[in-house]
């Protein structure tokens, strides 16, 4: 497989032309990232964006609010929620910027390192000779539509002057802020963790897996797919029960 990616190389389609061809030609995408799997641009502007809407966020926040706000979505008796307002409390506004920034970077780093190990540990298996870094590079690509999470989020604070903003309102484009609702506050925190982008970038995961393995789109879609359904049915077994 590598002898025929190296008769067959292209040249260089350029960082800009192979994020917009993510999004709009995708094919052309992966033939470029096949060859030559880039990390760094990706990378960077997720993960600096990211932690730029979190300074933006946390900055302009109205922290008292935000406290009552938080804990209003946890089920706690009167005591166990004045002591878990006291400790919020005592932690400075930029305490929680700080764990904002980082924490969201860091976890949606942590998402496409255990993404593109499991990638690389199936791929193995089926003995294609794709490693963890390819499809390390494939993730952060593919989670290019995120960008669109970002923009919206940029929105929504530019909308809020007055700081009272949750943090499950912030991106425009989760499914519950895009009407999906539930009584069930664990089927909310699903509707809540999933959005538009995300599913785009799934779906793109999908399409340069089969193209890569040149495999069927059922097999693509299972393999794929099958950490997400795993992650989900646990956690509506434990909503529903």
């Amino acid at each position: 497989m590598t002898d025929a990616i190296e008769a067959t190389k292209t040249e260089p389609a350029g960082l800009i032309n192979t994020a917009t061809n993510i999004l709009l030609s995708p094919g052309e995408a992966f033939t470029e990232l096949q060859q030559r799997p880039s990390k760094l641009f990706p990378l960077a502007l997720i993960v600096l964006s990211t932690m730029a809407v979190m300074f933006w966020y946390f900055s302009i926040v109205d922290f008292d609010w935000y406290i009552d706000d938080t804990l209003a979505a946890v089920n706690l008796d009167d005591e166990q929620l004045e002591t878990a307002r006291e400790q919020m409390a005592s932690m400075s506004q930029t305490t929680f910027k700080m764990f904002g920034i980082f924490s969201g970077a860091i976890g949606i780093l942590v998402v496409y390192v255990l993404q593109s190990g499991y990638l690389s540990l199936t791929s193995a298996i089926s003995g294609s000779g794709q490693k963890f870094g390819d499809w390390f590079s494939l993730v952060l690509w593919t989670g290019l539509p995120y960008m669109l999470s970002v923009v919206g989020m940029v929105s929504t604070i530019a909308l809020s002057p007055n700081g009272q903003l949750g943090s499950y309102d912030l991106d425009p484009l989760t499914l519950a802020n895009l009407g999906m609702q539930s009584g069930n506050s664990s089927l909310t925190a699903i509707f809540n963790g999933i959005s538009l982008p995300m599913l785009w970038g799934i779906a793109l995961t999908i399409m340069g897996y089969r193209q890569w393995l040149d495999c069927s789109l059922l097999k693509a879609m299972t393999v794929v797919l099958a950490p997400y359904f795993l992650i989900l049915g646990i956690w509506a077994y434990f909503a529903l029960t």
